[in-house]
């Protein structure tokens, strides 16, 4: 008892400081037991969730972009016609972005339609090797 007398004397803490301070201290003790009792005691498996299962979108992007045979074969190839193309199928050629979309439907209202790919390079920001990779992908009837 004296050393309890001597610890409030030091510490000079008030009767109700004192029911915190031990309120505080069984609180903090107590969760230092659980964990420990968690980490040592009862050691859990950690849960593995393997994604790839639950999105089939993610699968079939990611065999397209890797090149994957069995995804390009699914895919059939189509050509895009200029002269009734929307600005989201022009935007999805090889390197059709959405200013170089825009350009394309403008010369086709002020053309009326195109006659031939050829004409596809008097657009500005289409030159001859834009071209070359749009060509298989384009045409014109």
């Amino acid at each position: 008892m004296k050393t309890i007398k001597r610890l409030q004397d030091f510490f000079a803490f008030t009767r109700n400081e004192q029911k915190v301070f031990l309120f505080l201290s069984v609180v903090f003790l107590s969760g230092v037991a659980v964990k420990v009792y968690k980490a040592y005691i009862v050691p859990q498996a950690p849960v593995q969730y393997d994604y790839s299962t639950s999105d089939s979108v993610f699968n079939a992007r990611s065999k397209a972009l890797s090149g994957d045979s069995t995804a390009a074969e699914k895919k059939a190839p189509t050509k895009t016609d200029l002269n009734t193309a929307t600005k989201t199928e022009l935007m999805e050629l090889p390197g059709i972005g959405e200013a170089t979309a825009e350009r394309i439907l403008q010369a086709r209202v002020e053309r009326k339609r195109f006659r031939k790919i050829d004409e596809l390079k008097k657009i500005k920001g289409i030159g001859e090797k834009k071209f070359e990779k749009l060509k298989p992908h384009i045409e014109v009837k």
